[in-house]
C-alpha cells in the first residue's frame, strides 16, 4: 500500500490551465474514450510541430482533477533516465534511495520497473510522458505499459504498431482561423482597413498546413512587428511558393508518413519556420545570443529564470531578462506559467536556430568544458555521488548529439566523460562508443604521447575489458604505460595506476606472470608516493603476493 501522504501532484509544473490551448476536442474526446474502454497507455501521435504537447497539457488540464494523482514526465535521451532522474516524482513516491541503490549498482532498468511498479500501487492515476521520440525504446518497455494499471499518455513523433493512438493532424480550418485571430487580433480589428476574411486568412493558412506551430510564428510576427496582412500573405506567397531552392532540403520534422506529400510538409515546414524568422523578427543580437544558447540545451525541458541566468553568466551574458519577454511574445520561446514560470525552446525552433544561426562547437566551448565538469565521476573520490552527477547527463547528452563529430579538445573531455557514466551504469557497448570518439579527437588534437592521450587510451581500455576485449585492452594500456613513464617517471603514482589496470588485462587474459611483475611495480610505486598503511599500497601488496 502506498504512503497515505502522497502528494497529489507527484512532480512539479503540471498543467492547470489550458484557455490558451484551442481546439482540439475531437482528439481530447478520442483519449477519454480509449482510457474509458481500458486501453490504458495512449500515443499521442505527429509530426514536429503539430500539437502533441499541447493536446496533452490541455487533456490534464481540463480532465486532471478527475484522477487521485497526476504527473508530467519529459523524455530527452530514453525513458529510463527520464524517470529515474526525476528526482521530484522519486521523492513523492518515497523510493528514492531504493532507486539509487539499483542505479549505483548498475541496475538501471531494475530501477525504472520499480517506479513503475509503485505507480501501479497508486489508484486512478494520471501520468503524461512527453516527447518520447525513441523508436526502439518505446518497443523495449511496451511490455512494462500494457501491463499498467495507471493511464499513461505518451506523446511521440514515432508510431510503433499496436498501440492504441491519437493521430494530431493539421489543425481542422476553422480552429486554424480562430488560433490565427486570437493570436493577431489586430488583423481583425474593425480599425483595420481592408479586414482580412475568415476565408482570406483561411487561404493564408491553407499554404502553411495549417500546422499548429507555424500558424503562432506567423500570427506573433504580424501582432508583435506591426505587418499587415497582406504583406505576410504576399511574403509567403512571392518569397517561399516560388522560391525552388527552399524546396530542396529534406528536413526532419519527424518519422511520421512516408508519402510524397507528407515529405513536402517536413521538407518544407523548417524552411517557413526560417523565413519568418529572417524576415519579420529584427532581433538584437543579445536576443540571437539567447536562442543560440538556448538550443544547447534538453529540448522540451522549461528552465525557471534563475536557472537561465546561471546558464548565460557561463555564456558570457548577463542581461536576459527584456529579450527572454521579446522572444516569448514573437514565439520563438515558449513560456509555461505556474508556481514558477518556465521557458523552453521548441524542437524545430532549435533546428532553425543550429542551422541558421552558428551555433557551433567553438560558439559553445564554455559551455561544453562547463558540462564535462558536471557530469565527471570518479569512483574512488568520496565527494562525488554517481546519482547526482548523472542528473547533468542530459545536458550533456544534447551537446554530445549536436557536437559528436567537431575535432575540438572540449568535446573530447566531455565525451570521455559521459563515456564514464555510461560504463558505471553498466551500459559498455555505448561507454566504448564515446570513449573511441573522445581517443579519436585527443589523437587528432595532441601528440601520441600527450597525457590527455594516454588518460583517453587507459579510459577506453577499461571499457574493452568490460566487454571481453582483453586483447585491445592490453594494446591500448601498453601505449598508455609507456606514454605515462615518459610524462611523468617510472616512480611517479599515475604510472602505477596504469600498471594496475594492465595487470588485470593480463590476468583475465591468463598471462599471470606478467600480471604479477606489473602488480609488484604498482606496489613498490604506492610504497614509496603513499607510505605502507595506505590502502592503495596494502592491496597492492597483497595482489603482488597472489
Amino acid at each position: 500500500m502506498m504512503n497515505n501522504n502522497t502528494p497529489h501532484p507527484l512532480t512539479n509544473n503540471i498543467p492547470s490551465n489550458a484557455e490558451h490551448i484551442l481546439g482540439r476536442e475531437t482528439e481530447l474526446k478520442s483519449i477519454a474514450t480509449l482510457l474509458s474502454m481500458n486501453k490504458l497507455t495512449i500515443l499521442v501521435n505527429g509530426i514536429g510541430g503539430m500539437g502533441k504537447t499541447s493536446v496533452a497539457t490541455k487533456f490534464i488540464a481540463l480532465y486532471g482533477h478527475a484522477y487521485q494523482y497526476i504527473g508530467w514526465v519529459t523524455v530527452q535521451k530514453n525513458l529510463v533516465d527520464a524517470f529515474i532522474n526525476h528526482s521530484i516524482l522519486l521523492d513523492s513516491l518515497d523510493i528514492g534511495k531504493k532507486v539509487q541503490d539499483l542505479v549505483a549498482s548498475q541496475q538501471s532498468d531494475k530501477a525504472f520497473e520499480c517506479i513503475m511498479h509503485q505507480l501501479n500501487l497508486l489508484e486512478k492515476t494520471l501520468i503524461v510522458i512527453d516527447n518520447a521520440n525513441n523508436l526502439a525504446d518505446l518497443l523495449e518497455y511496451k511490455h512494462l505499459f500494457d501491463n499498467t494499471s495507471c493511464h499513461f499518455i505518451i506523446t511521440s513523433r514515432n508510431r510503433p504498431l499496436e498501440w492504441a493512438t491519437v493521430p494530431i493532424e493539421s489543425l481542422p480550418n476553422h480552429e486554424a482561423v480562430e488560433l490565427f485571430k486570437s493570436l493577431a487580433p489586430s488583423i481583425v480589428s474593425n480599425k483595420v482597413v481592408n479586414k482580412p476574411t475568415d476565408t482570406d486568412i483561411e487561404n493564408l493558412l491553407s499554404k502553411l498546413y495549417f500546422h499548429t506551430l507555424l500558424i503562432e510564428l506567423v500570427a506573433k510576427a504580424v501582432a508583435s512587428s506591426g505587418i499587415s496582412f497582406g504583406a505576410i500573405n504576399a511574403m509567403i506567397e512571392t518569397k517561399f511558393i516560388h522560391h525552388e531552392e527552399l524546396s530542396e532540403e529534406i528536413v526532419s520534422t519527424g518519422r511520421h508518413g512516408d508519402s510524397l506529400a507528407e515529405n513536402a510538409k517536413r521538407t518544407n515546414i523548417e524552411n517557413y519556420i526560417w523565413l519568418i524568422f529572417n524576415q519579420v523578427t529584427g532581433l538584437s543580437e543579445t536576443s540571437k545570443d539567447i536562442l543560440r544558447g538556448m538550443s544547447l540545451l534538453p529540448l522540451a525541458m522549461g528552465f525557471e529564470r534563475k536557472e537561465l541566468k546561471d546558464f548565460f553568466e557561463v555564456m558570457g551574458i548577463k542581461d536576459i531578462v527584456h529579450p527572454l519577454a521579446i522572444l516569448v511574445e514573437r514565439g520563438w520561446l515558449d513560456k509555461e506559467d505556474g508556481e514558477k514560470a518556465t521557458y523552453k525552446m521548441h524542437p524545430l525552433i532549435a533546428d532553425v536556430v543550429i542551422k541558421h544561426l552558428g551555433v557551433n562547437a567553438t560558439f559553445a566551448d564554455a559551455y561544453i568544458n562547463h558540462t564535462a565538469r558536471l557530469i565527471h565521476y570518479s569512483n574512488i573520490n568520496p565527494e562525488h555521488d554517481l546519482f547526482t552527477i548523472n542528473k547533468n547527463k542530459p545536458f550533456a547528452e544534447r551537446l554530445s548529439d549536436l557536437f559528436f563529430e567537431d575535432n575540438t579538445e572540449e568535446v573530447s573531455e566531455l565525451l570521455g566523460n559521459l563515456g564514464y557514466l555510461a560504463e558505471s551504469f553498466g551500459f559498455y557497448q555505448k561507454s566504448a562508443d564515446l570513449k573511441e570518439r573522445a581517443l579519436e579527437i585527443a589523437e587528432m588534437i595532441f601528440d601520441k604521447n600527450h597525457s590527455t592521450v594516454a588518460v583517453s587510451q587507459s579510459n577506453l581500455a577499461n571499457v574493452y575489458s568490460d566487454l571481453g576485449r582483453y586483447d585491445k585492452a592490453a594494446e591500448l594500456l601498453e601505449t598508455a604505460l609507456e606514454s605515462a613513464e615518459k610524462n611523468f617517471g617510472k616512480d611517479h603514482p599515475t604510472v602505477a595506476v596504469s600498471q594496475s589496470n594492465l595487470a588485470w588485462v593480463h590476468k583475465n587474459i591468463g598471462q599471470d606472470a606478467r600480471a604479477k611483475e606489473l602488480w609488484q611495480s604498482a606496489y613498490q610505486n604506492y610504497l614509496n608516493n603513499l607510505g605502507a598503511e595506505h590502502p592503495h599500497t596494502i592491496s597492492f601488496k597483497q595482489w603482488s603476493e597472489m
